[in-house]
């Protein structure tokens, strides 16, 4: 799942390359959490549960008539 955080200071990574302060970026929740936790960004948006899934009605098989 991506999530969206905004960095507090100046860094860099290996595939992503150079973030400065207030630099915006949409990455995978593993690192967002790491940079996150390390106090190096925040959320820019409260990261979100997956939704739930949940059969829809079309997906139910048809009963069969009895005979």
């Amino acid at each position: 799942m991506q999530v969206q955080i905004k960095f507090k200071r100046t860094g860099s990574h290996s595939v992503y390359g150079n973030f400065a302060a207030g630099d915006v970026m949409r990455c995978d929740s593993a690192l967002a959490e790491f940079y996150v936790r390390d106090g190096v960004a925040r959320y820019t948006e409260a990261p979100q549960a997956a939704p739930a899934t949940t059969p829809t009605e079309e997906a139910k098989p048809a009963k069969r008539k009895a005979k």
